[in-house]
Order: C-alpha cells, then sequence, then structure tokens
C-alpha cells in the first residue's frame, strides 16, 4: 500500500490537482451547474405531468401538453444557458468583463445555428444537442476577446464615460473579429461540405463523448477516478464532472425527450444515475458508513463521529466522514469507500438495463435523501425499493473493515485510558 501510495503521490496526484484548478474545466463545470436551477424546475413539471403513480398519471394526461410548456422551456434551453454562463464563468477568472463576453459567445452561437427550412430557430440546437458547441464557442470567445484586450487592440473611452458606455464599445474590435470568424468558418463548411458547426462539432465531439460516457465502462471509470482522487483528499467529483457533466447532462435531456414523446427512454448513465444512484448519502455510499458507526461502533471516535455524522450523510454530504473517519490516506476504509459505490452502480445499472427498475431521467436536487432520490429520479416506486437494497449491499461490504478499523481504534483508545490512568497514580 505504501508503494501504491507513493506511486500515486508521484504522479497521479500532480495531474489531478492541475486538472481540478485549470481554468476553462472550472469555467465549464461552473457554467454547467448554472443550468441546474432550470433543470430542476423543470424536472419537478415532468414529475406533475408524468408521476410515479398511474391513477394520478391518468389524472393529469389532459393536462400533459400544457405543463411540457415548461419542461422544453428549461430542458431544452441548457445550451443556450451554458454558453452564456461558461464564457462568463472563464472572463471572470481572468479578470475581463464577464457580461460583454456572455453576449458575444451568445451571439456566436446563434451565428453557427443552422436556420430550419421556414427560417426558424431550431429549438433542438438550443438543449442538450447544442451543448458540446456552446462550451467550444464559450472557451473561444472569451479567448479571442482576452487576447485583444491585452494587446489593447481595442477602443478607448475618455475616463469620463460612464463604465456601462465605454465596456461597450471596448468589446466592439473583438466582437466583431469573434462574430466574422464563426460566421466565416460556417459559411466555407456549408458551401464545401454542406455542413454547419454544429454538425461537425456533434461528430467530432459530441458523438464520441457520449458513446464513451453512456455507456457502464465510462461509467465504471469516472466511479473509480472520483474515489481514487477523494481517498487523496480531493474533490473527486469536482474534477471529473468538469469534464464529463456535458456528457451527462446531453443523455438526460435525450430520456427526458423519449419520454416526453412516449418512447423508451434510451439511457441508463446520466446526470441523476451519475449524481444519485452509486452516492447514497455521499461518495462512497457513505450513509452506509455512518449506519455502522451509529449502531455497531465501540471506539469513542468513531461512535461520535457517526452521531454527528449521520444527518448530514443522510442528505448525502459525506465531507465530515471521508476527513473525520478519516478515510483519506486510510487503507482500511478506502478499499470498501471504492468498492461500495462500484458494486452498487453495477447492481443498479443492470437492474434498470433489464427492467427490474425503470431508467433514470429526472434530475433532483443531490441532497434528496434515500429512498425517494431513487423514486423520484426514476417515475418508479421500485427505484425506492433498489435504493434499500444497494445501501444493504455497501453495509455488507464496509462491514469487516469497518470492524478491523473500530477495533484498531479501540485498542488504542484503552492504550490511551491506561497510558492516562498511570500517569495519574
Amino acid at each position: 500500500m505504501n508503494h501504491f501510495n507513493a506511486f500515486m503521490e508521484r504522479y497521479f496526484m500532480p495531474v489531478a490537482g492541475k486538472m481540478a484548478e485549470q481554468r476553462h474545466l472550472k469555467a465549464v463545470r461552473d457554467g454547467i451547474i448554472a443550468t441546474m436551477p432550470l433543470l430542476i424546475i423543470g424536472s419537478v413539471f415532468l414529475i406533475i405531468s408524468s408521476p410515479p403513480v398511474e391513477a394520478w398519471s391518468e389524472f393529469m394526461a389532459p393536462y400533459a401538453d400544457a405543463l411540457s410548456i415548461p419542461v422544453d422551456a428549461t430542458f431544452g434551453l441548457i445550451g443556450l444557458v451554458a454558453v452564456f454562463s461558461i464564457a462568463y464563468s472563464l472572463a471572470k477568472s481572468y479578470g475581463i468583463d464577464e457580461l460583454s463576453a456572455g453576449v458575444l459567445s451568445l451571439s456566436a452561437f446563434f451565428v453557427a445555428t443552422p436556420l430550419t427550412e421556414n427560417g426558424n430557430i431550431p429549438l433542438n440546437l438550443m438543449g442538450s444537442e447544442g451543448l458540446f458547441i456552446a462550451i467550444v464557442l464559450a472557451l473561444f470567445t472569451v479567448e479571442v476577446y482576452r487576447f485583444f484586450e491585452n494587446r489593447n487592440i481595442v477602443i478607448k473611452m475618455p475616463e469620463t464615460v460612464p463604465p456601462s458606455v465605454w465596456r461597450a464599445f471596448t468589446a466592439l474590435i473583438p466582437g466583431a473579429v469573434i462574430i466574422a470568424a464563426v460566421w466565416g468558418v460556417d459559411l466555407i463548411l456549408k458551401a464545401s461540405f454542406d455542413l454547419s458547426l454544429h454538425g461537425v462539432v456533434g461528430a467530432i465531439l459530441r458523438e464520441p463523448l457520449q458513446m464513451f460516457g453512456g455507456s457502464l465502462w465510462g461509467a465504471l471509470i469516472a466511479v473509480l477516478l472520483i474515489h481514487l482522487l477523494w481517498s487523496f483528499g480531493i474533490h473527486g467529483i469536482s474534477v471529473v464532472a468538469s469534464v464529463m457533466a456535458p456528457i451527462w447532462y446531453s443523455l438526460t435531456e435525450e430520456n427526458v425527450a423519449a419520454h416526453q414523446a412516449g418512447e423508451a427512454l434510451p439511457h441508463i448513465i446520466g446526470q441523476p444515475f451519475m449524481a444519485i444512484w452509486w452516492a447514497v448519502g455521499g461518495s462512497g455510499m457513505a450513509l452506509a458508513l455512518t449506519i455502522l458507526m451509529v449502531s455497531r461502533a465501540r471506539s469513542k471516535h468513531l461512535k461520535g463521529l457517526g452521531r454527528g455524522s449521520i444527518w448530514s450523510s443522510f442528505f448525502n454530504i459525506s465531507e465530515p466522514v471521508v476527513f473525520g473517519a478519516p478515510i483519506v490516506m486510510n487503507p482500511l476504509l478506502v478499499v470498501p469507500f471504492i468498492l461500495a459505490p462500484i458494486a452498487v452502480a453495477l447492481i443498479s445499472y443492470f437492474s434498470m438495463s433489464i427492467g427490474l427498475v425503470g431508467k433514470p431521467y429526472i434530475i433532483v436536487p443531490w441532497t434528496t435523501p434515500p429512498p425517494f432520490s431513487g423514486i423520484l429520479t426514476t417515475g418508479d416506486w421500485r427505484g425506492g425499493v433498489l435504493m434499500m437494497i444497494n445501501i444493504g449491499v455497501a453495509l455488507a461490504i464496509y462491514y469487516p473493515f469497518f470492524r478491523l478499523y473500530d477495533k484498531k481504534l479501540l485498542q488504542e483508545q484503552k492504550a490511551d485510558d491506561t497510558a492516562a490512568a498511570t500517569k495519574e497514580d
């Protein structure tokens, strides 16, 4: 284990640390997170229009079309919202005008969007289908803007001019170059290959990444990396999600579209699966460990930690356990911390793939406690049953490692008590 720790600290941790602080990845992550309120609101209307209770569903059927309007206005706009919020976040990290960068990226997004035969904006490209080109254009816009501003290739205004006015003039030259460049590339693609930027980015980025990110192997690799990073004290989900979140959200939006159309859901892997199903109690299925601490711990440290952290773990907050037990750099707990979520992910995936439980398509706040999160994400009461089974599996995986660690702490506690008593005598 010492050799493994040394290898990870020397080769893996520096790369992971740089990824966690890389400004472009952070901007993508923060920009995608900005869409979360819309997606949760849309999910609420989706639950109301298609509830997991059959009698309620029949009652709501006449109103389904009207209730689909808020769903389309939320899930159907994540690409549009992301292009602005990603550019805003990246510009803020550079200390340049966030609003101008966001507006220019939004304009570039529309320039790159092909119109329908009737001259209308295609709504499907405003949602998950446009998410990847939104990322590309947001990053491109900010980097071009920064290039011009750093070299003072901008229109300067007197100091007496109000800030809102000089900001607009500062954005003129870089904005014109950005729009002209996107428009020019789009024209060349259309004239030469009858393609659009949306189509090219989709073929190069979206489709291959979705194929990998939507697979079981892609999910397992993501889960493994998340927990390896946590094991060394790095917030694993923040690092991995900065790369994978656009894929998971786009897969979820496709599930929502299929559900609204009355079709079979195409994906198991998506944001609800990756945010909820293998992380009951937080990363590492931490709720199972806190239950053991409260019910089975004999050492004062683990019993006290369990009583103090079980409520936060019930709402999927695992940091008190991860750093309090600790799990970080602790071989006895790192092993089940990694094995439990992988086992649960496999059980959940195959249960959904063979139809025992519905596939997840509804986004809920990550703090939604079990088993309600299982029921809500799938729209299936059996999702709650599966979630409780998963907790039981995690308990079984943690138990032998927990017993060893608790015994070790109890021996240390007794030794300390004996030393303290001897010192008093």
